[in-house]
């Protein structure tokens, strides 16, 4: 290591510091830590997937950190699970006999000896599946009396001298559709199952015919989600031949409706055609569009402010962000023990959540720095900065938040809305968008019906064969009754 005196003849600018005295020294020594910290946290993320509303694509480092609430049991089974295995059926379709014919101590011929016991070993396998070929045969007859000469008319499905059917039809719109499997890889996928190669066109061409037949089942959809009780509504971006276009979603537990549409906002939430004029309980993502549909009340997702709770913690340290969280999760497991069981919550319970929640409003005020007036932009609305930000909503919208306590209909979360829209980013991920805007367009529309037949247990294949033969399968509409809406006290 170099004496000082080397340093400083070295370095002019350190010896005229020295010069100048300690307290010259201590400014310097002062101003560098302030640049360090500076640019630590230029560098310093604001928050990732977890605690954001950013996908994890975005991240800027993995961070395998589970979001489950600790339970306090081990992993694994617990006590008292029935379990499951692969169950033994009555009745093999094949049967195989192993005969035993020599002892294996002493070698004996025991082929006439008389079978004692037998044990039954089953393997389920998967057979080669040759297309079933159905040929249909149309008599032609000569009229003796005027000699003209009649065909039998070709049943639904078998216009054509050779041509794949319905199910085959609804199995290729499965993969590519419901599966997200592109065009090349789902005609392999039918030619090793079944020996028989399907052209990509033939492809396209089954799910546009499919596409262009739901409209019965997109009318009934949009009926039977406007007389739901309580909706979720969610949108999400993506993008086709540079332009960006929006995926929006309206769905219940056995309901889903996408809609691909230019706008964001409220022009593409009102194409959906569900929330104008909707009357029950629309629960999303606190989006401001959504609070202008003034016909229904709205319920905002408690898992999206845990996340943004979670940044509050790792960003400020501020412990009123944890217990905000404590009491949105007591407010479910409330939810489980009496909505679950069809039961109201007690009104002294719901108190003390809402008292509690207030709290940790008031101390988030206290602790949190409020902007000056030397730091608003010259246009605009003065920032707030993200916890004052979440503050503001979780005050100003109590009742939404906590409306979940209330009515045994409203959930405590969008979680619903976030698994239907998501295959959109699994498609996304596998072809990078879509082509052309009625592929997009079609892609909705199939998509509402497999997530809609699925949600009610129908076979995919047998649900597009329904729509090719021009009957798809319907949701009931529940009959429309006179609603009581009331406005919950914050």
């Amino acid at each position: 290591m170099s004496d000082l005196a080397s340093i400083l003849q070295a370095r002019p600018d350190l010896a005229a510091l020295v010069k100048e005295g300690m307290e010259a020294v201590i400014h310097r020594l002062l101003a560098v830590e302030r640049e360090r910290d500076a640019a630590r946290a230029a560098k310093t993320p604001i928050g990732d997937s977890r605690t954001t509303h950013a996908p994890p694509s975005s991240d800027p480092r993995p961070k395998p950190r589970s979001q489950r609430r600790k339970t306090g049991r081990k992993t694994g089974g617990q006590p008292g699970h029935p379990g499951h295995r692969l169950e033994p059926v009555a009745k093999p379709d094949l049967t195989v006999t192993h005969a035993v014919t020599t002892c294996s101590s002493c070698r004996h011929d025991l082929t006439k000896t008389t079978v004692s016991d037998t044990i039954a070993h089953q393997v389920f396998e998967l057979p080669k599946m040759p297309l079933l070929v159905t040929e249909h045969r149309l008599e032609s007859k000569l009229c003796p009396c005027c000699a003209t000469t009649t065909m039998a008319a070709p049943p639904a499905g078998a216009e054509q001298p050779t041509q794949y059917g319905a199910r085959l039809a609804g199995f290729a719109i499965y993969l590519h559709v419901g599966h997200f499997i592109p065009l090349q890889r789902s005609a392999d996928i039918i030619e090793v199952l079944t020996g028989r190669r399907v052209s990509e066109g033939w492809i396209s061409t089954c799910q546009e015919r499919v596409s262009g037949r739901l409209d019965p089942f997109i009318a009934a959809v949009t009926a039977a989600l406007r007389a739901a009780k309580a909706i979720f509504c969610d949108e999400t971006g993506f993008r086709f031949a540079g332009k960006r276009f929006w995926m929006h979603v309206c769905c219940t537990a056995m309901l889903t409706l996408l809609l691909c549409h230019r706008r964001r906002g409220i022009e593409g939430t009102a194409a959906l055609g569900v929330l104008p004029g909707y009357t029950g309980t629309a629960i999303h993502d606190h989006w401001s569009p959504y609070f202008g549909v003034t016909s229904c009340t709205h319920g905002v997702c408690n898992e999206h402010h845990v996340r943004e709770l979670d940044g509050v913690t790792e960003r400020d340290g501020h412990a009123w962000a944890e217990r905000m969280k404590i009491v949105l999760y007591d407010g479910l497991d409330l939810k489980h023990r009496y909505h679950d069981h069809d039961q109201d919550i007690p009104t002294r319970d719901i108190a003390a959540i809402t008292d509690r929640y207030k709290l940790c409003l008031r101390a988030g005020y206290r602790i949190s720095p409020v902007p000056t007036a030397s730091q608003a932009p010259k246009r605009g609305r003065p920032k707030r900065g993200k916890t004052l930000s979440l503050l503001d909503r979780l005050r100003d919208r109590q009742t939404e938040t906590l409306r979940f306590l209330h009515d045994r209909h409203v959930p405590w979360s969008n979680n619903q809305a976030e698994r239907d829209i998501r295959p959109m980013k699994i498609q996304q991920k596998v072809s990078g968008g879509f082509r052309t805007e009625s592929g997009a367009i079609e892609f909705c529309r199939i998509r509402s019906y497999l997530s809609t037949t699925a949600k009610n247990g129908i076979d995919p294949c047998d649900a597009i064969a329904l729509v090719l033969a021009g009957k798809p399968w319907l949701p009931k509409v529940p009959r429309a009754k006179p609603s009581s809406r009331h406005r919950i006290a914050a």
